[in-house]
């Protein structure tokens, strides 16, 4: 067994002992612009992950140090949605909506990938402060 399935094995494992742990969150990939100055998305799509609602410093994509609220720590793989001018398989564009309605917009991806394949082993998503409950 090498290194890749190993820590393919290990993200497995952490996934399986912590379904219980997993809430739903809604994502819903940007696919581009309509033209008039607002975005597209696809339809959501239902994901379970570990949400932590916890202040967190955090690099933004232009190097400032923000404050995240939330971490979404995503265990299973994400297909690329295919939309042209998206970083995949999370885009800084996207949206997600936690259980409780809490959204806000995304200052940091954090992804271990897997360099052969392409395919990510986990992701993490940064959220800041947005609008909905929370």
């Amino acid at each position: 067994m090498g290194l890749r399935d190993l820590v393919a094995s290990g993200v497995a494992l952490a996934d399986n002992l912590t379904a219980d742990l997993q809430p739903t969150v809604q994502h819903e990939a940007w696919t581009g612009n309509d033209g008039f100055g607002g975005a597209t998305y696809a339809t959501a799509v239902p994901r379970a992950a570990l949400v932590e609602r916890k202040q967190k410093q955090v690099l933004n994509p232009q190097g400032q140090e923000v404050l995240s609220e939330h971490t979404i720590t995503l265990l299973r793989p994400i297909a690329a949605n295919g939309a042209p001018d998206r970083f995949e398989p999370i885009d800084p564009r996207d949206r997600f909506t936690l259980p409780d309605g809490t959204t806000g917009p995304i200052l940091s991806i954090e992804s271990f990938t897997d360099r052969v394949t392409g395919a990510g082993y986990f992701a993490q998503v940064f959220l800041g402060a947005g609008g909905g409950a929370g």
